[in-house]
């Protein structure tokens, strides 16, 4: 008894391909298009957990500084005259 499969789904089966909305779009790219496409998706990526790990917050908790004393720091007036050359 030869079972082979049918080459055509049965009746009332219809057979999807697995990324229909964008496969098409994908295979027009060129091969150095995908490339670049892969490449920066996984930049993104690394670049977010490395921000996961390491910045999402403080390193220590007396490190943070209220942002009025930070706006004051930055906004204030110079104390004292940079001396200048004279021309």
């Amino acid at each position: 008894m030869d079972v082979t499969p049918p080459s055509e789904p049965a009746p009332g089966i219809r057979r999807h391909p697995r990324l229909p909305s964008w496969r098409p779009w994908w295979s027009r790219l060129s091969p150095l298009a995908r490339d670049i496409t892969v490449v920066l998706i996984v930049k993104v990526t690394l670049l977010g957990l490395l921000w996961f790990a390491f910045f999402r917050t403080p390193a220590a908790p007396g490190m943070a500084m209220p942002p009025h004393e930070v706006e004051g720091r930055m906004i204030a007036q110079p104390q004292q005259e940079v001396p200048r050359a004279v021309p």
